[in-house]
């Protein structure tokens, strides 16, 4: 009679032992009759939205953005430098929006150096790179000094740039001139080939 206690008790104690755990990892407390309710799955984290896409070209007329954005950190990938973004004229946006779309230079322009290739000289006598890459825009968007931009290039691949232009930071770069203080004038995020750069900056200069 003693071991049947025995046996009774030791499989009531595994019994405790093997109850599932629920919600969070807590354990399961049988109901009558040993009924055990069916453990929730735990939540999925949502997923992460996706990056707007924008279609198309088209740009509020009358904003002057016109110049050099020059990044104040290196962006680089592979041998490839980010060396400016380049702003056209009023007229630039739309004849582009218009279909012409021909020549090396669009509304919006992104010039990268090859750092292994040879130096040369600009016509000013300035040191440049002999081989570089100039991605034109697939589609932009740009208002209010927001600027969403897409360009592909084959060797660089797919360039994507979300960013806000200062515009009162911008006019006062303009006035300043050559010798004016140096001002932050554009924050953006981009993507090069997938590879992300966050938190960048860039001053303006007026050109030569």
């Amino acid at each position: 009679m003693r071991n049947l206690w025995t046996a009774v008790a030791l499989a009531a104690l595994l019994a405790g032992c093997n109850q599932p755990s629920g919600k969070d990892g807590q354990t399961v407390t049988p109901g009558p009759g040993g009924f055990v309710p069916p453990v929730e799955p735990a939540a999925k984290a949502p997923a992460p939205a996706a990056a707007p896409v924008v279609i198309g070209f088209s740009h509020v007329k009358g904003e002057d953005l016109f110049g050099y954005y020059i990044p104040n950190t290196e962006v680089k990938i592979g041998n490839y430098r980010l060396e400016n973004v380049t702003f056209g004229q009023e007229d630039d946006f739309n004849k582009w929006e218009a279909g012409e779309q021909s020549g090396p230079w669009g509304p919006i322009t992104f010039d990268f150096v090859d750092v292994t290739s040879q130096k040369g000289e600009t016509e000013l006598g300035a040191p440049n790179y002999t081989r570089t890459i100039r991605v034109l825009p697939t589609s932009y968007k740009i208002g209010g000094g927001n600027v969403q931009f897409t360009g592909t290039d084959v060797t660089l691949g797919q360039v994507q740039f979300d960013g806000t232009i200062d515009t009162a930071a911008l006019k006062r770069a303009r006035a300043g001139g050559p010798g004016g203080e140096t001002e932050t004038v554009l924050r953006t995020g981009l993507s090069i080939g997938g590879k992300p750069f966050k938190n960048l900056s860039f001053n303006w200069f007026g050109g030569d």
